[in-house]
């Protein structure tokens, strides 16, 4: 099953289906490619009888200043391709955009539960997605962060509007506007985050609350989650992220935040 993948990988742990962001030798960057592998796992998990809960976890990697990270988000060296196809073909730019937010919505819509594992730091694109999940677990050296704003950008899949449901307007837009680092204890006490383990116990204490929850009835399960999103369905407007997104990447503030992160220097903005 791993061979049809080069972003993810996939296994089984008896009915739990768990898919692993596996690429530490870029910090599992993000692709579109990345979005495509992972709407095809859940397709094949979901049509899967035996699997009863989906695990979405991640193969850290380490970097030079020993922070343990998740994912640190979108591909940012792959914007130049983003920047020309929004200046020739505007209209394709929303059409592959909406189309990558389409995976998140598939988590939000799948008939299993889809739960969350993080034990690092988890930016951008890579917490979007996690937002998405039902529940997140976290190791207590977690990191979840939405740094757009430090390049220019928005949030462009979903992030802002399921962080305001998770944890309201105000904080919401503290985070999102300093671009800040919210911590595993942070998150915790907002209501962001379900569970916190100790980092050396996370898979073992981690994958016991994924047993735990996949001998509950999933029919209950699944009531239970649909319950949810409809009574926050609401909240939810992918029309006005996907316009502000386009005009922020349109922007001449989002070339110079991107040229200034692949320089490696500070960006001086309009």
């Amino acid at each position: 099953m791993d061979l049809e993948f080069k972003k993810i990988s996939l296994s089984k742990a008896e009915n739990i289906g768990i898919i692993t962001l596996n690429r530490p030798d870029i910090q599992n960057a993000i692709s579109y490619d990345t979005f495509k592998e992972l709407d095809y796992a859940l397709k094949l998990f979901e049509s899967d009888e035996k699997i009863r809960i989906i695990f979405l976890k991640s193969n850290c990697s380490v970097s030079k200043n020993n922070t343990k990270i998740f994912s640190v988000g979108v591909n940012l060296k792959e914007y130049d391709k983003k920047f020309q196809l929004i200046e020739e073909n505007p209209l394709e730019f929303e059409k592959i955009l909406k189309q990558t937010r389409s995976l998140l919505t598939r988590i939000e819509s799948l008939k299993k539960p889809v739960i969350a594992g993080v034990d690092g730091l988890a930016v951008g694109g890579a917490f979007e997605i996690i937002l998405a999940c039902d529940l997140i677990l976290a190791s207590d050296i977690a990191q979840f962060s939405l740094k757009e704003i430090n390049i220019g950008l928005i949030p462009g899949y979903g992030g802002i509007q399921r962080l305001i449901k998770s944890i309201g307007k105000k904080k919401t837009f503290e985070i999102v506007a300093t671009g800040r680092d919210l911590d595993a204890q942070e998150a915790l006490v907002v209501g962001l985050v379900a569970e916190i383990y100790a980092d050396s116990e996370f898979n073992k204490r981690s994958m016991e609350f994924c047993k735990k929850l996949s001998h509950k009835s999933s029919q209950s399960l699944w009531l239970i989650k649909d319950t949810i999103n409809q009574l926050t369905s609401k909240l939810i407007d992918d029309e006005i992220e996907v316009k502000n997104f386009i005009k922020a990447v349109s922007s001449d503030d989002a070339k110079e935040g991107i040229s200034a992160f692949v320089d490696k220097r500070v960006p001086i903005f309009s």
